[in-house]
Order: structure tokens, then sequence, then C-alpha cells
């Protein structure tokens, strides 16, 4: 230690020597670090946890994709084979849209398994998403599932703490702070020396888990579906995220370590915080966010959609709407019955309704997507003093394993739904005869109607959904250490 602080004296005696007492620190952690069994261990343990995640990561999502690329062909064929028909009765038979599953899901499944992976399309009616992953799990599954975002939520903001909570309080029951700060060492370079220190260790601690990611894109990805390309750059702004979620854990336990008497203080405060941050207050921000503003049951949706449905006809043809919808139609061709119409009436009367659906579905859809993302945001108001409530949104929403990522799936498939109706009720309103069921449609109409092919949303659209949970990140950074630079500001030699 005599060494040492001579260096740092040396250093501290002039303004231009204050970069050699921040390195002459910051190289003394690190030898402290490597030294430390403890962490050495704590170390290795973490870096087992994120190998374990990611295979496990890896082997979902191989096996999702196994699954629904058998489901889609399987469906494809059936869609195709189904024979002559009703074009309007092929429509109701359907076929269903598969979501595929993002590469970064990897390290980040979100709510994926709770949502649905396929979109079942058919006439008439906009569905939710089926067959969820966690309906299908025992309960074992379910408690024992483990992902590198947990590990990079929970589990190294502990190793940070570990790091940081005897870095001040430490020096102090050894009497080694009084002696630095004694020689004229200020206490901001101490902070500095020591937070860089720990910031490079947490930098090379996470290196792996990035790079087996980045590795895992590259090995793992759909060209056909993802760009490779649009992957990476969002790896590049979910680390930066992750990056700040840590240094704000790291300042805040250099803060704390240099307000406590003890080590033994500071490492319960912070424990404590770290159980609240990642465990009560996410808790309890869902109850206050659910109860502030309720979400509508299913049932509830689906009969405020059944009302507003009643408004239109339908195949009510004593309908007023539909009265009045014929008598539009026979006025626009200059007939007065619907059999001397040049084109099939039924067909027009379907292809209305179904648009005057869409508007409803629309309606319906879009303002149930606005409560839930009213709801995330109150959910993640409070993380600039608690990070993990929009570290945990912004590594979903990077990852496309968020509701916003959901929505633009079963959009994409609605589109889809609404294209089929246009192709069947067309093919309809030129080929059939009102009033005669005898025309069906062979299968070069379904042939021509093109598979569900989906296109994700670029890093620019979800970056620009969380810009705000990345402010807040940066808040949150900038506030623990605005704190460990006051806490540190507070020493004295004495």
């Amino acid at each position: 230690m005599s060494i040492v602080a001579a260096d740092i004296a040396a250093g501290a005696a002039t303004d231009s020597g204050r970069w050699r007492v921040v390195r002459t620190v910051a190289v003394k952690e690190w030898l402290d670090i490597y030294r430390d069994a403890r962490f050495r261990w704590l170390a290795a343990l973490t870096l087992l946890l994120m190998i374990c995640a990611l295979i496990f990561g890896v082997e979902q999502v191989q096996r999702v994709d196994r699954d629904r690329a058998a489901a889609a062909q399987a469906d494809r064929q059936i869609w195709a084979g189904q024979g002559a028909k009703d074009p309007h009765a092929a429509a109701h038979f359907g076929q269903y849209a598969f979501k595929p599953q993002s590469p970064l899901a990897l390290a980040d499944p979100g709510i994926d398994a709770y949502v649905g992976t396929a979109v079942w399309l058919e006439a008439h009616k906009q569905n939710e998403a089926q067959f969820r992953a966690a309906r299908d799990n025992p309960l074992s599954a379910r408690l024992g599932s483990l992902s590198l975002a947990f590990v990079l939520q929970a589990v190294m903001p502990l190793v940070a703490i570990m790091l940081g909570f005897a870095a001040f309080a430490g020096e102090r029951e050894r009497g080694t702070l009084r002696q630095l700060l004694s020689l004229g060492v200020r206490p901001i370079d101490l902070l500095a020396g020591k937070g860089l220190a720990m910031v490079g260790v947490l930098l090379a601690v996470l290196l792996p888990a990035f790079i087996g990611i980045l590795m895992c894109c590259f090995i793992f990805v759909d060209a056909s579906i993802f760009s490779l390309g649009d992957q990476v750059m969002r790896l590049v702004w979910l680390a930066l995220g992750y990056v700040l979620y840590l240094a704000g854990f790291t300042a805040l336990a250099l803060a704390v370590s240099a307000f406590s008497r003890t080590s033994r203080v500071a490492l319960v405060g912070l424990l404590a915080f770290w159980l609240v941050n990642g465990f009560l207050v996410p808790r309890v921000m869902t109850d206050v966010v659910r109860d502030a503003s309720p979400l509508p049951t299913a049932l509830e949706f689906r009969q405020a959609i059944a009302q507003d449905k009643k408004k239109t006809f339908g195949h009510d043809e004593s309908h007023p709407a539909f009265v009045a919808f014929r008598d539009q139609v026979l006025k626009q061709h200059g007939v007065t019955r619907v059999e001397d119409l040049p084109v099939n009436f039924r067909g027009l009367s379907l292809r209305q309704d179904d648009e005057n659906g869409y508007r409803i579905f629309d309606r319906h859809f879009g303002v149930l997507q606005e409560a839930y993302d009213r709801q995330d945001r109150w959910r993640a108001a409070l993380g600039f003093v608690f990070p993990f409530l929009a570290i945990q949104p912004y590594s979903m929403g990077l990852a496309g394993s968020d509701t916003r990522g959901q929505y633009h799936f079963t959009h994409a498939a609605e589109q889809h739904r609404r294209a089929i109706q246009a192709i069947v009720s067309d093919d309809l309103i030129r080929n059939g005869r009102y009033g005669d069921p005898a025309y069906v449609a062979g299968p070069e109409l379904w042939a021509r109607i093109p598979a569900f092919s989906y296109r994700p949303p670029q890093t620019g659209w979800a970056l620009s959904a969380q810009a705000v949970n990345l402010l807040i990140l940066v808040s949150w950074c900038l506030v623990a250490g605005l704190f460990a630079v006051y806490a540190v500001r507070r020493l004295r030699p004495l």
C-alpha cells in the first residue's frame, strides 16, 4: 500500500498528474478484484448462468422455428388442396399466419410464451393469437425458466454491488482512506479510478454474453425474414441499454459505500435496494397500473366488437343497412333488380360487410394497443429511481418480444386476411351470379393467394417506441453518478 500511496501522492501534487492518480487507483482495484477468490467464483458462476441461458434460448428458438416452418408448410398444403368450392366458403375455411421468432428472443423471450404464435385468418373475424407456449408447459417448466435477460437484469446488478459495497467503506475500516485523503488525493479521483475499474470488470463479464448473442445471430438468423444488419444494430442498442443500467448500479454502490461507516452497512443497504428494484417494485407497479388503467377482459372486448357489428348487416338481408346498401348499388348501375346488375351482388355485399368490419376491428384493436402502451409507460415512470422498470421493456422492445412487436405481427396477419377476402370477393363479384349457388372456384384461385410472409419492423421502429425508456436509463445513470459525486465530496481525511 505504501508504494501505491507514494505513486498516488506524486500524481496528486499537480493537476497534470490527476489522470495518473485515476489510472493507479484503477489498476490497484483491478488487482484487488483479481486476487479476490470470492469474486472469481462469483464471475465464474455468472458466466456459467449466461452460457446456460444462451443455450436454453438457442434451443427454444430453434424448436419454435422448426415447429413454425412445419406447421406453415402443412397449412399451406391444406389450403391449396381444398378443391373446388364457393370462394366465400373458402374464406371461412381459412388459414393460419405463423409468427417467426426474433433471433434476439434467445436473449430475451419477453412475452412470446404468453401471447400466442399463430393467428387464424377467417372471413368476417379478426382473431387474437393462439397457441400460447406457456399454457402447454408444466408448472415446473414455468418456474424453472432461465433467460439471458434475467441474468443481465437481476444477477449482474448483484455482481456490481459485490464489487462496490466495500470500495470506500472497506478503505475506511482499514484506515487507508484517511491515509489517501491526507496525501492530497482528491475524492473525485478516487471515485473515477474505482468506478473505471468496476465498469471494466463488468464489461469483461458482459462481453462474452454479447459475443455469444452476435454469433447466434450470424448462425441462426433466417435471411428470408430477418435482416442480419438490423439484428446487429438492435444488439448494439440493447448493449447500450444494459451498459447504462449496470453503470448506474456501479455508481450507486460507490455512493452508498462512501456514505456508510462500515462495509456491512453498505452491503445491507445495497442488497435491500436490489431486492426492491428487481422483485418488489415491478410487482407493485404492475398492480397499481392494472388498477389505475384496467384493461377489458377478453369477453368484454369481444362483446364490444359484437355490439358494433350489430350495426352492420352481415348476412342479414333484412337489416336496414343491407337495404340501404342494395338501393345504393341499384341506383349506381341504373337498374331496379339485383338480378339485372352486371356483377354479382352477393360478392358486393360480402365485400362491403368486410369493409364495415375492418373499421370496427381497427378501432377496437387500436384502442386496446393504446391501453397496453399507456400501461407500459406508467409502469416505467419510476425507472430513473428503480431502473428495472425501464430496462425490462427496453430489452423486450429491442429483442422484438414486447406487446408492440406482437401487435405489429397481428396487424400484418390481419392485412393478409384482408387481402384474402379481397381476392375471393372479387372472384365472386366477377364470376358468380346472384341467387345461383352452383358457382365454385377451382384450385387455381387458392394457389393465386400468396402464403403469409412477415417482415419484422426495423431497428428505428423499435427504438422510437423505446426512446422514453432509453432516456430514463440515461437519467438513472446520471442520477446515480451525481449521487456518487455528492457522496465522495463529503469524504474528509479526519
